[in-house]
């Protein structure tokens, strides 16, 4: 047998080549062209910090591969690879169309979808005064800005006080316990919320109106102390608005109302331009640095150009060269202010400056308070009229005051009398110009256009005398 299969192998490879009958064709085969596909777009229920929410979509070819995908979004040219056929997408509120394409130039375009956001971006803490006497109570409120409509809940504020034994907190009501600092913050989410900074002080009182004080002594503060109350007062002027009515008003309420003391009256013999037959002055009267003048840091400034026996601080003795209203010539007195050198203080510290002004009404001198603004002479007409602000001025020849409150029965008026720097009460139709104390009034209204307007104008200011009498 085997010799049988040798041949028969041996008997083929000897046979002669033969021309094939059978016909042979040539075969061309087009390679198809993957399409991609939207396997699926899902949205993040879960806001990101940046108030985007993740879109994630995963395509493939049609083939079952991965490669060579793009996509893009709401037409925009600028494409970007898909690895694996996946992507995250960070995107903020609005509606999209996702497009992918491949490397063959197919395209397909995903239903459009919708990303709604409402959230609170941004808290922020309203403007509002930074200091308080021990014993005041505030009440703090908050500005949104927001994207969509976020709801209530979603605009609920949390507060905290850094040191709730110096500064409580509670619905945004603040309560000054103690001297010290706090933060005060409000937040509506561990990444959004606002801080300011609160400074409590025991040098000064709750504002409320005493009838009497203790006589403010010399050497009665230290530089920091009076530097202290120098800040409180700049803070509630600039609250009120620096250069305004409201501002002038701020610093006519401060000494009254807030400061401890009494600040003695002391006649005339402070100005700095001299008037007719007063060609000298000592400087003290009439201030020209902002502030209170309870340190020596501040009399150490003055021109003591013209100055015979100063200079002194506020309740320093200082030597009297007037012999009006009983005063005795060449006697010491605790220095102070008059009626005008108040005013012109308030008009200073409160960012209107008017210059060194008198309270007369004398027609031959110039620049007494009389010639500002639009005189009213007062009767129960003007009274019940309303044209009266606070901020105007009040007086009658030779006293000049600023009126600092209103309420429904009073007048209040801030000026400086035989007995010292007070708020004078009176009722507001009828006793305040039949008492002969207050003739005619000034309105200020084009004076404070000159500068920077009303400000933040209130006609009475929390009043804590019931609270916490003394």
């Amino acid at each position: 047998m085997l010799f049988c299969g040798y041949a028969m192998t041996q008997r083929n490879q000897n046979r002669p080549n033969r021309p094939s009958t059978e016909v042979q064709t040539s075969l061309t085969v087009t390679k198809i062209k993957p399409v991609p596909r939207i396997i699926s777009v899902s949205v993040a229920e879960e806001l990101n910090a940046d108030f985007t929410r993740n879109v994630a979509i995963e395509c493939r070819n049609d083939d079952g591969t991965t490669d060579g995908l793009y996509y893009s979004y709401n037409g925009d040219s600028d494409r970007k690879r898909l690895e694996g056929g996946k992507a995250v997408l960070a995107l903020p509120k609005g509606s999209y169309i996702i497009t992918v394409t491949n490397d063959s130039g197919k395209a397909v375009q995903s239903d459009e979808f919708t990303i709604n956001v409402d959230a609170v971006t941004k808290i922020t803490i309203d403007k509002t005064d930074t200091y308080m006497n021990v014993g005041m109570t505030g009440t703090l409120t908050t500005a949104f800005e927001t994207i969509g409509n976020p709801t209530d809940s979603e605009k609920s504020v949390k507060w905290n006080s850094s040191a709730p034994k110096t500064v409580s907190v509670k619905d945004g009501v603040i309560t000054a316990l103690k001297a010290g600092t706090a933060t005060i913050t409000a937040s509506v989410s561990d990444s959004i919320s606002d801080s300011i900074e609160i400074t409590v002080t025991d040098l000064l009182r709750a504002p409320k109106i005493t009838a009497t004080k203790p006589l403010l002594q010399p050497g009665q503060y230290s530089e920091a102390e009076g530097s202290m109350i120098d800040a409180v007062l700049e803070s509630r002027v600039n609250t009120a608005g620096y250069g305004t009515r409201a501002g002038v008003v701020a610093a006519a309420r401060f000494i009254p109302l807030e400061f401890n003391y009494k600040i003695p009256y002391f006649y005339e013999n402070g100005r700095l331009d001299p008037q007719p037959e007063r060609p000298y002055c000592d400087g003290e009267g009439r201030f020209y640095h902002k502030g209170l003048y309870l340190t020596h840091s501040k009399i150490d400034i003055l021109d003591k150009k013209g100055i015979l026996f100063g200079p002194a601080t506020w309740g320093e003795p200082l030597t009297n060269w007037e012999d009006a209203f009983g005063l005795i010539p060449g006697a010491k007195y605790a220095n102070g202010m008059t009626c005008s050198g108040f005013v012109s203080w308030c008009l200073y510290n409160g960012g209107v400056p008017l210059g060194d002004v008198g309270a007369g009404d004398t027609p031959g001198y110039d620049d007494e308070y009389s010639d500002f603004g639009e005189r009213v002479w007062l009767d129960e007409e003007v009274m019940r009229s309303g044209i009266l602000q606070v901020g105007d001025l009040i007086g009658c020849d030779g006293h000049i005051a600023i009126i600092a409150g209103f309420d429904e029965n009073n007048i209040y008026i801030a000026e400086a009398l035989g007995k010292g720097i007070v708020m004078e009460v009176r009722e507001r139709y009828r006793e305040v110009w039949q008492c002969g104390d207050y003739t005619y009034a000034m309105l200020m209204g084009d004076i404070y256009a000159k500068h920077n307007g009303k400000g933040n104008v209130t006609e009475m200011w929390k009043d804590y005398s019931a609270e916490n009498n003394q």
